[in-house]
């Protein structure tokens, strides 16, 4: 038999049988599907079980363990489980790579998204005039001949900046030297200002409020969860809940269904 053709599927335990065989009268009990209620309750319900009763279970389980193990060491059945293992594996992996690459995704545009917030931050904090750096003569110059450029040329920014710089290079000298003059002026002022103490706290205190609003938009680190046990329960997540629900409200087993517990690869719960 070619193990293409082999299903290897494993065992339940005693109280998944009995669980699916049970479900629908527990939803009855508790009076809707709320995974929850009805792992909970199922729990409880199979703690009260007597032992006869569950003994068909535990035998069923029983008889699905060693049908499993026989069939696993054949040759054909550890092919197909190696092949059912490298196919989940796949699968797993092909779902991991997704998953990260959304994350990321969401990381990429959540520092963006911050990056944009920081910039506005920043921008928000008041400089006072005097901080702020002095002009050079040709920013000067072009302040008095904006209106004379846009006449020429346009409202648009770059067409603006292109004109006025020609026009500033066959400027005469004696056209330049006003703006020269009190571009100098202006910039003896700004560091004189820095100079003094006056202009120094005023300066630290502006960098102060500039780095506190970045602080704002700095990365928090994540505490580092501590890892715990994870069990694997084929289907979907409503079901992997009601696993953890289910088995925890479920007593001990005795010997023998110990002895038959399997982890099930497929649990019928769904409503």
């Amino acid at each position: 038999m070619a193990s293409a053709q082999i299903e290897i599927k494993k065992p339940s335990s005693s109280y998944w049988l009995w669980l699916g065989d049970n479900r629908a009268k527990i939803i009855a009990v508790v009076g809707n599907g709320n995974v929850s209620a009805v792992g909970k309750k199922a729990g409880e319900m199979w703690k009260a079980l007597p032992a006869a009763a569950k003994l068909p279970f535990e035998k069923k389980a029983q008889e699905q363990k060693d049908a499993y193990e026989k069939l696993i060491n054949t040759d054909a059945g550890k092919k197909a489980l190696e092949e059912k293992k490298a196919a989940s594996k796949e699968v797993k992996d092909e779902k991991n790579q997704k998953a990260e690459l959304k994350e990321q995704k969401f990381k990429e545009k959540e520092a963006k998204q911050n990056e944009r917030k920081c910039k506005a931050a920043v921008k928000s904090v008041e400089k006072d005039d005097a901080l702020k750096k002095p002009q050079s003569s040709y920013w000067l110059w072009l302040g008095d001949n904006r209106a004379k450029i846009t006449a020429l040329v346009g409202s648009k920014g770059s067409d603006v900046a292109k004109k006025g710089g020609e026009m500033w290079k066959v400027a005469s000298a004696s056209e330049k030297l006003p703006y020269e003059k009190k571009g100098l002026e202006q910039k003896a002022a700004y560091d004189k200002y820095l100079a003094s103490p006056e202009g120094q706290a005023a300066m630290k205190a502006f960098k102060d409020a500039v780095s506190g609003a970045k602080d704002e938009f700095k990365p928090k680190e994540e505490p580092v969860a501590e890892a715990g046990p994870v069990e694997e329960v084929a289907g979907t997540k409503r079901k992997a809940k009601e696993v953890v629900i289910a088995e925890k409200d479920a007593p001990a087993e005795g010997a023998a269904a110990k002895k038959a517990r399997g982890r099930p690869a497929k649990a019928h719960l769904g409503a």
